[in-house]
């Protein structure tokens, strides 16, 4: 477990924030907005005279320390527990989405400015003597005007009252055996009884806020427990005469099961306020007793239940929101993943042996990119990834759709049946063939209850409903009967094909790298959802999944996909931009640097006849303009020959670096039969079988990495690795030397996680 501890006033340094302002400049201009200065300049160049008071200190450092926890969350999981230190408690408010950004330091500021009013206040911090021994002081010299306000450490307790009558203290604490006696730089008797005026008024200020249940437990300053959802208002008054109940706080949590080192400070860079306490109070007294704990178990429910009733969505938040709760549970079950979350296959490879068995180990699932590989290769990497993964973990293999050559659908489906594979991403279809029917076939049972087990998955990932409509439906009876006549299937198989989809999951894809209908994912999944509604009433025997891919390479777009009702998510873009990526660390390096403009649209070498467009990297390459010239005179000409010589001479030079005729010659010696006597007929196909050499080539040179083609590489992409680029820019996943699949994974996920249960808090706050 670990807990995030928030500094409060004395944390404050001039040139705190110095490296947060930059990276949250929305956040800021809303501080600024609110606070009518600027908050950053106050931080940055003081005056520290400034910085001290308390009606600025307060403000400054809640945004801080607001701004220091959101970094930290970027590149790490969410806390178990959150506390803050007398006002910077509304931090972790923050953090649990108690209070939005704004709402939190607005309440700062009401109580900075009533606290930085009070005047003839003094504190004075007592090292060496206990609670009890504090007190047996006070009441021994009546000293009714001095009170115990911060109990820090066991050890280490804070006075607070009339500024002469803590000053007068001193003596009477050394001689009680204090260790160290010191007035700290107030005016205000913090934390007393002396300030009900300010918390009288700040709590008329407060009754128009709404505070939200906590998704993360937040440990109140008051009561040393997590804060009641019901209660936390008012609590939040109290605190301002109620002494902070720190020592307690840590007690609490180390008899919790936590360990000094699972409590992290996070609040202005390069010092240290609280995080000390933690040893100090391990060594001063250790956790609390386990027998408090054990009776306060027994009285939580029946307390719980006497507080008013949550708003809906915060009675039905999980307290502990994390990845693992994303998406649908049975999609989790029946595919034997985490997450919901998928990695596509992409072609060539580039979905490597590595990155499906980094991810397999993870308890993820990704696709080995088949698409354009030789069955050969293909079949020496599902043996490379089926011995390196443990027995049982979930992968599978991109199955692409090929209109002109279906034998090699029927031989791929051949190899993945020798070798047991049993999932599989369909994509490119645009409708089912006999290939995908056979695949499922194989392995279906009829269990005693009369349902139809299935082995051999399909994860079909479709740009239209009405593909994914066939998808959703049995085999089509007449590829069926096909199948019967050739000895394709047999007749338990055809009976069994019958009761069955022929899918197990839509995975819906909207813009994205590579080959792209351009299609938006708030039509798409909606759009899907309707038509997995209407299979299961007609189907209801065998779960349906929808997901959603393309354009996915943040949590917000993540968070879209689900609040949609996306089952699982997949992504692609932004894995092509790591280090278990096959494809050369010169195409890496260009994907690092793209932003979400950095995309273009191009013709698809694969489909170069049919029209068909593929998402492309722009920056820094001619690739996409060359391509789209090819098409354009390509519909232009009906022969090579009819290419004028300046035209030829370019191709020649630039494109290919060599002439055409030696391309074609190339071609006679690869191209399939059918082919070549196609061309020998049809100039015009002739002319694209030569054209699409260059889109070979094309995707050749970036996966070697050839330096001498660059400006040529073909490298398919979409802007969500751009956005991905921006969101961690200046963090460790910056560089693609430090992303690897599976964290990237848990970095989406986890800030998805964090940001629905944000943003859902935040919707529980009245308007206006």
């Amino acid at each position: 477990m670990k807990a995030f501890m928030f500094p409060g006033q004395g944390a404050q340094r001039i040139g705190m924030g110095k490296d947060l302002f930059a990276a949250f400049p929305d956040l800021l201009r809303q501080a600024e907005g609110i606070l009518g200065y600027s908050v950053a300049e106050l931080c940055l160049a003081g005056p520290l005279e400034r910085l001290t008071q308390t009606q600025f200190t307060q403000p400054a450092l809640y945004v801080v320390n607001s701004l220091a926890y959101l970094q930290r969350i970027q590149n790490a999981p969410l806390p178990d527990f959150l506390l803050g230190h007398s006002v910077a408690e509304y931090v972790a408010l923050f953090a649990a989405g108690v209070l939005d950004f704004e709402t939190g330091l607005r309440l700062v500021q009401k109580r900075g400015e009533l606290m930085g009013q009070a005047h003839g206040g003094g504190m004075a911090a007592v090292l060496g003597l206990d609670e009890e021994k504090i007190q047996a002081v006070l009441v021994k010299h009546g000293l009714s005007d001095v009170h115990a306000a911060n109990f820090n450490t066991p050890l280490q307790i804070v006075l607070s009252g009339r500024r002469e009558a803590v000053a007068q203290t001193e003596s009477l604490f050394m001689e009680a055996g204090a260790t160290y006696f010191k007035l700290l730089q107030v005016s205000g008797a913090f934390h007393t009884p002396f300030m009900a005026d300010a918390r009288d008024a700040f709590g008329e200020f407060a009754q128009q806020v709404h505070f939200a249940a906590p998704t993360i437990p937040v440990i109140s300053n008051v009561t040393a427990r997590p804060h009641l959802p019901g209660l936390i208002r008012e609590r939040m008054i109290e605190q301002i005469t109620a002494p902070v109940r720190w020592a307690e706080s840590l007690r609490y949590l180390l008899a919790k099961g936590l360990a000094v080192g699972d409590f992290d400070e996070i609040g202005p860079p390069g010092i240290s306020v609280v995080k000390p306490m933690v040893m100090r109070t391990q060594t001063e007294a250790g956790p609390l007793d386990a027998s408090i704990l054990a009776e306060e178990a027994l009285t939580d429910s029946a307390s719980q239940q006497q507080i008013n009733p949550l708003p809906v969505v915060s009675n039905v938040t999980p307290l502990h929101f994390g990845a693992a709760s994303l998406g649908s549970a049975a999609f989790r079950a029946t595919f034997n993943l985490k997450y919901a979350y998928l990695a596509g296959g992409m072609y060539q490879g580039i979905s490597s042996v590595d990155m499906v068995v980094r991810l397999a180990k993870a308890g993820l699932m990704a696709f080995f990119g088949a698409g354009g590989l030789d069955m050969e290769t293909i079949e020496n990497s599902i043996v490379r990834i089926q011995q390196a993964i443990p027995s049982g973990a979930p992968y599978g293999v991109n199955f692409i759709a090929h209109i002109h050559r279906p034998e090699l659908e029927d031989q791929l489906v051949d190899l993945l049946l020798v070798h047991g594979v049993r999932t599989i991403e369909a994509s490119a279809f645009v409708e089912v063939t006999p290939a995908l029917v056979r695949y499922r076939a194989k392995g279906l049972l009829r269990r005693p209850d009369g349902r139809v087990e299935v082995r051999n998955r399909i994860v079909a990932k479709v740009s239209r409903p009405d593909v994914g409509a066939q998808f959703f439906s049995p085999a089509p009876q007449r590829l069926i009967d096909k199948l019967l006549a050739s000895g394709g299937l047999n007749e338990e198989e055809a009976l069994l094909l019958a009761d069955i989809p022929m899918a197990d999951a839509l995975c819906m894809e909207a813009d994205s790298g590579g080959h792209t209908d351009q299609r938006m994912p708030f039509t798409l999944i909606p759009a899907a959802l309707g038509v997995r509604d209407e299979m299961l009433r007609r189907y209801p025997a065998h779960p349906l999944y929808v997901g959603a891919a393309g354009g996915i390479g943040t949590p917000e777009a993540a968070a879209a996909a689900f609040v949609m009702g996306a089952d699982f998510i997949m992504t692609g873009s932004i894995n092509q931009c790591t280090v278990e990526a096959g494809t050369s660390d010169l195409v890496k390096d260009l994907l690092q640097e793209m932003q979400v403009y950095d995309t273009d649209y191009a013709p698809s070498g694969l489909q170069f006849e049919m029209g068909s467009r593929v998402q492309v990297l722009k920056k820094g390459i001619f690739f996409p303009n060359r391509a789209n010239k090819l098409a354009s005179l390509y519909r232009q000409h009906e022969s090579i020959d009819e290419l004028d010589a300046k035209t030829r001479q370019q191709l020649e030079e630039r494109y290919f670096q060599r002439s055409l005729d030696e391309v074609f010659a190339e071609l006679q010696t690869s191209c399939p039969a059918a082919d070549l006597e196609r061309a020998a007929r049809s100039p015009k196909h002739r002319m694209a079988l030569i054209f699409g050499r260059y889109f070979k080539d094309a995707s050749r040179w970036a996966l070697r990495g050839e330096s001498a083609h660059k400006l040529d590489f073909q490298i398919h992409c979409g802007p969500a690795l751009g956005a991905f680029n921006q969101a961690v820019q200046g963090s460790e996943l910056a560089p693609w030397r430090a992303r690897h699949v599976d964290e990237l994974a848990r970095h989406l996920m986890d800030k998805t996680a964090a940001l629905l249960v944000q943003r859902f808090a935040m919707m529980q706050i009245p308007q206006g």
